[in-house]
């Protein structure tokens, strides 16, 4: 399965490396030069006063010659070419069928004709050889023969006298007749030798298919190129693909976080590709986070009686994935019938396109300003009358974000809801992600999988271990998209509608008048969590502005001051002047019970 994943991850490199092999392959094809081949076998028979039907040739020897110099020699003058024997015999190759006594005789040459006389010729030269050779073996032996007989007549003749002078009955008579036997003897298996050797007929052998004129070129073989071009350019992209696979520390799977950095993951999420929505109930990524509901509910106990739990997700590199993880988890506590609060200081975060694009009219740098206290500030998520969310707004760039004040708000939304989940880019980026994560009872790390790299989620860990942050684990998201499951592109979020290029935390402006057509949140019911206590039934209902509907059940929504606008004196910045958060209070304001954020200059 390893090798299949890292074979869909990389099969472009595969494919890419095969067409350029393949390219090459073709290329090679047009440069190389024309050849032709021509092919003449011969049938070798053994020659000589030793032959015999059953006798073999060793034709690897004979191979040997057939590719010497002497056989070249005599080809060149068969061809009446000025070609060197050396380049002749370079352009040979003699091969042996198995089990044969054939030579088959190849030739190869720019030109059909020079390939069909060359092997023609090389084929002629050798049998020429052969027959030259067996004729000056026979005739020496034969004229060595006649020598012999020759002295053994004289001998005889010799012998013939010794005997004829010689008394009868007597020792060198005697002697003369012995020698005079042996001399027969001797001239008789000389004769014996002779006779075969004058009747024989040599025979070297013969060309039993002579070479044709060849009709196409053998090179080049363009099937062979481009074959072996393929592989070439297969095993080169094989060998880039697992190198590039071993160098890319991208997180993919699950087990990539607990075998490299040591993280217990507590999900891993199905890698099907997902859009940036809120799931319904029966989706399979609900479900999962439903199990993790399930198992965060059971591990993370609240801190205080009448607290509600915090829980920060964080990102561990840019993207979506900690926003739809908090979204989809936030969705699945308010599913239970919990009350759920979301925050998230990510001025990209996709929640408000999960949402359907809300445009909520107060906003985390409201409350920040001090314009609407955090519970009016809730924007209601759109079929999940349990769930609230608390959306960035323009913040500063410039301006770090208030940790006391953040924690003050959290301790307010923790006072009235079961679950606040808190979404923050990563550390490295954020600084108030490392603030806020020794605050909470929970630091779940979101690790988008093929996109989030192992130094990425090591420098996370890094950041919360400084401040011995309660990290539970890691969640592993999928690749995610900007398109939503219907295939429709998702609604923007607040960063995508401002104009020019985006901006990790924008500057802050006063908040202004609602536009037309846009709900009142602070209207909008928060109802009391279980179990609050005398807090919450000593709170009186406040009024209900004109226009806005009653709630059908549950306590009355609490009622925040009214927000005002900041002071138009200190709207304006200095150049080389720090901008810090400052309540309209310090200041001397006609009601210092009203709390509006300004930008004062120090």
């Amino acid at each position: 399965m390893t090798y299949l994943e890292w074979l869909r991850r990389r099969w472009w490199i595969l494919v890419v490396a095969a067409l350029l092999g393949a390219g090459a392959g073709m290329l090679v094809s047009q440069v190389q030069t024309r050849t032709y081949v021509s092919t003449t076998s011969l049938l070798v028979r053994q020659v000589g006063q030793d032959a015999n039907p059953g006798a073999k040739v060793n034709l690897d020897t004979e191979a040997q010659v057939v590719r010497s110099l002497v056989v070249a020699e005599r080809a060149r003058a068969l061809l009446k070419t000025t070609i060197p024997p050396e380049d002749l015999a370079r352009s040979l190759s003699v091969t042996v069928p198995p089990n044969s006594q054939v030579l088959q005789i190849v030739y190869e040459a720019q030109s059909p004709e020079a390939a069909q006389a060359g092997s023609h010729a090389f084929a002629q030269a050798y049998l020429d050889l052969r027959l030259a050779t067996a004729t000056r073996s026979l005739e020496n032996e034969t004229t060595a023969l006649k020598q012999q007989i020759t002295e053994t007549n004289k001998q005889l003749a010799a012998v013939a006298g010794k005997i004829a002078g010689a008394p009868s009955n007597s020792v060198e008579r005697a002697r003369a007749e012995a020698d005079r036997n042996v001399l027969t003897n001797n001239l008789a298996s000389l004769n014996s030798r002779l006779s075969p050797l004058l009747s024989i007929a040599l025979d070297p052998g013969e060309i039993i298919s002579d070479a044709a004129l060849p009709r196409k070129p053998s090179s080049p073989n363009t099937t062979l190129n481009l074959a072996s071009g393929l592989g070439a350019g297969l095993l080169f992209g094989i060998v880039v693909a697992l190198v590039l696979d071993r160098l890319d520390t991208r997180v993919r799977r699950g087990r990539d976080v607990a075998d490299r950095l040591g993280l217990p993951i507590l999900l891993e999420l199905p890698p099907r590709p997902t859009g940036l929505t809120v799931l319904p109930a029966a989706h399979e990524v609900s479900r999962e986070l439903g199990r993790l509901r399930n198992v965060l509910q059971s591990h993370m106990t609240e801190s205080r009686p009448g607290r509600g739990r915090l829980l920060l997700l964080t990102d561990t590199s840019r993207g979506p994935a900690a926003g739809f993880v908090v979204g989809n988890l936030a969705a699945a506590y308010a599913r239970t019938g919990a009350q759920v609060a979301v925050v998230t200081t990510k001025p990209d975060s996709p929640l408000a396109g999960m949402l359907g694009g809300v445009r909520p009219r107060h906003t985390l740098a409201d409350v920040l300003r001090h314009d609407v206290s955090a519970l009016t500030a809730l924007t209601p998520a759109p079929g999940l009358n349990q769930l609230r969310v608390l959306l960035p707004g323009n913040l500063d760039t410039e301006v770090e974000l208030p940790v006391a004040t953040m924690l003050e708000i959290l301790a307010e939304l923790a006072a009235r809801f079961d679950h606040v989940l808190i979404e923050t880019a990563q550390p490295t980026a954020a600084v108030e992600a490392q603030a806020l994560a020794r605050h909470v009872d929970g630091v779940i790390l979101v690790v988008e999988g093929g996109q989030t790299r192992s130094s990425e989620i090591t420098a996370a860990m890094r950041q919360f271990e400084q401040v011995d942050a309660p990290v539970l684990g890691a969640v592993l998201s999928p690749r995610l998209t900007d398109r939503g499951p219907t295939g429709r592109p998702a609604p923007p979020t607040q960063a995508a509608r401002r104009e020019g290029p985006p901006s990790p935390r924008p500057r802050p402006t006063p908040a202004g008048r609602p536009q037309p057509g846009m709900p009142n949140i602070e209207t909008t019911m928060i109802l009391p969590r279980a179990g609050a206590g005398a807090r919450d039934a000593a709170a009186k209902p406040g009024p209900v502005p004109p226009g806005t509907a009653k709630p059908a059940s549950g306590p009355p929504p609490v009622q925040a001051p009214p927000p005002v606008q900041a002071k138009a004196a200190n709207q304006q910045k200095s150049p080389g002047k720090s901008t810090v958060y400052r309540s309209a209070r310090d200041n001397d304001g006609p009601d210092p019970g009203r709390y509006s954020m300004v930008e004062d200059r120090e």
